[in-house]
């Protein structure tokens, strides 16, 4: 009995050892969903302030040298990452299916048609704090129709790329050629209310 006993010790202590010593899994900035990272108590829901705090994140992130600003090229690295973690099948064209449950979630309805929207363009249209499925389904889909800029139902990586290369200098205010925090918030603030 004492052998076996010896044994199993022996057995648990190395598969420990074993768990220790593997480097721990690595899950991508960007590898799930956005809706799944911006769902920080994962009741389904995302709030502003789950939205607010998900992007102030990201800002850091997209900062690859860290110091308070981000550059476009800091900017189009990021694009770059999105995209790839968007197009799920990789073929290099993200369609409505692929977008809206990236943005919205696994169970976002994808309509037949994408199309522009003449609902207002805010998260959280109806101002009760939660981004609501219809609610996040309006916004991007509308979003989608505008990045697909021939609105051939794809959005290839060039629609994709110049429709962000916009949006960095949309979001940069004061024109000085990089993004700041407190812009960065200023935009992210202004889609949600």
């Amino acid at each position: 009995m004492k052998k076996v006993t010896g044994f199993v010790v022996v057995a648990v202590l190395l598969l420990a050892a074993a768990a220790l010593a593997a480097p721990p899994a690595r899950i991508p900035a960007m590898g799930r969903t956005v809706y799944s990272q911006m769902d920080a108590n994962g009741d389904a829901l995302v709030t502003v302030a789950e939205h607010a705090a998900f992007w102030q994140g990201r800002f850091k992130d997209i900062d690859a040298d860290h110091d308070g600003k981000v550059t476009a090229a800091e900017f189009a690295a990021a694009t770059k990452e999105f995209f790839g973690d968007m197009d799920a099948d990789k073929d290099g064209k993200l369609v409505a299916k692929e977008y809206l449950a990236f943005w919205c979630g696994p169970k976002a309805t994808v309509p037949d048609k994408v199309k522009a929207s003449k609902k207002p363009r805010k998260l959280d249209a109806d101002k009760n704090g939660q981004i609501g499925d219809d609610e996040c389904i309006v916004f991007w889909q509308a979003n989608f129709f505008d990045i697909d800029s021939n609105h051939d139902g794809k959005i290839t990586t060039e629609e994709f790329l110049a429709a962000m290369s916009r949006r960095f200098k949309e979001i940069d205010k004061d024109r000085n050629g990089y993004v700041a925090i407190e812009e960065h918030t200023i935009f992210q603030a202004g889609q949600v209310k």
